[in-house]
């Protein structure tokens, strides 16, 4: 887990800062994100040729008779991957 932001790293000022530490130390948490797993470029071409064979995908929260559950995950597990990797660059 890497650490993205703390809310005492915020704190701005030297008057009060021992103060705002210890008073958000108690109470305020820190944000995490996970670390993210790397695939080999021969694993990442498996998955996206399972992945074609799933078919289009299914809406967030429709099911129809022609889309794919499991497709509409992996789309959403990629656009997590995403948003961990742009927490991470702040």
């Amino acid at each position: 887990m890497t650490p993205v932001f703390s809310a005492a790293s915020a704190v701005a000022g030297s008057a009060s800062a021992y103060y705002d530490y210890k008073t958000l130390k108690a109470s305020e948490p820190i944000v995490v994100a996970p670390d993210l797993v790397e695939y080999n470029p021969e694993v990442q071409d498996r998955a996206a040729a399972e992945l074609d064979r799933l078919g289009k995908p299914c809406p967030a929260n429709v099911v129809k008779l022609d889309c794919s559950a499991v497709s509409r995950f992996v789309i959403d597990y990629g656009h997590m991957r995403e948003q961990i990797r742009a927490a991470k660059e702040k």
